[in-house]
């Protein structure tokens, strides 16, 4: 028999290393959250010291809950995604910085609030994105934003945060004189041949982190996949970002797809949910409907 709301057991599986705040401040903001979705609520992860010990930390407490919680950033999310089986319904309370998938579920920006919005929702039946066949999340892309995240790296190791790392690294880029790569791209039944594509993008969401729309027709829940093939003049890549955090700006060549494979002439990086996951010059995709259960 399924268990009523008021009836559910919840866990939070917590990401350590998440948030800019003090350790402190984040175990009571997490503390609270328990609170408010109940007082049987279990809390796990705060000990773990890698994304492995994170993962196994995370199926551990699947086991025992009905709802698992995910407190952590976009890359959490993603980890934890791919850790689980299909069957676990999840949650999410964001601590991290980019925060796309708050702004994809449109969660208050109040962890507490959010915690009672989960509280207070229902199941929803997401759809994924399967990449390569073994990876699955919501936003992908191939080219520039995996450059991006290797130059932001530099940054935040020299002490540059959230979203002014990210701003200087794209910069750097672009003044530096970035330059696309030629691909073809196969989506569905149809080929396109693509000159100096700066960034080929397969994404379930409008959001990149920090709010940036930068797909705003993508749709979590319809069965399809978005692709957006990006080949413009690189000095026109930085007024478009800027424009993406505003109404949001769909600013190269929009399709949408079950299917798509990606070949380029040279050895690109790929990046799903913010981390990068290999260098290479042929990329499946391909989507997975209703393969994600989520309470909100």
């Amino acid at each position: 028999m399924a268990r009523s709301d008021e009836a559910l057991r919840y866990g939070i599986i917590v990401n350590p290393a998440a948030g800019t705040s003090s350790l402190k401040r984040r175990k009571q903001v997490i503390a609270q959250c328990a609170g408010i979705l109940g007082s049987e609520t279990l809390i796990d992860g705060w000990e773990t010291e890698s994304a492995a010990d994170l993962r196994e930390c995370a199926e551990a407490l699947a086991e025992k809950v009905d709802i698992l919680v995910v407190a952590g950033g976009d890359g959490t999310f993603s980890d934890i995604i791919n850790a689980l089986h299909r069957t676990t319904v999840l949650a999410y309370i964001p601590l991290g910085t980019g925060n796309a998938w708050r702004n994809t579920l449109k969660l208050p920006f109040s962890r507490r609030r959010a915690a009672d919005r989960i509280k207070k929702g229902w199941e929803h039946q997401v759809d994924l994105i399967l990449i390569d066949g073994k990876t699955r999340g919501i936003l992908a892309s191939v080219g520039f934003e995996g450059r991006v995240l290797s130059e932001r790296k530099k940054f935040l190791e020299k002490g540059v945060k959230g979203f002014d790392s990210y701003f200087r690294a794209t910069a750097k880029l672009i003044l530096g004189g970035y330059e696309g790569d030629d691909a073809i791209v196969k989506v569905d039944r149809k080929t396109f041949s693509v000159k100096c594509a700066i960034s080929l993008i397969v994404t379930k969401t409008p959001y990149y982190g920090y709010g940036l729309k930068v797909v705003p027709k993508a749709r979590i829940d319809d069965g399809l996949l978005h692709v957006m093939m990006v080949s413009a003049d690189p000095s026109t890549t930085l007024s478009n970002i800027i424009a993406s955090s505003t109404n949001g700006n769909a600013f190269g060549q929009y399709l949408t797809c079950k299917r798509v494979s990606i070949e380029t002439a040279t050895e690109l990086p790929l990046q799903v949910d913010g981390d990068l996951q290999r260098e290479g010059r042929s990329f499946k995709f391909q989507v997975l409907p209703s393969s994600l259960r989520m309470r909100y």
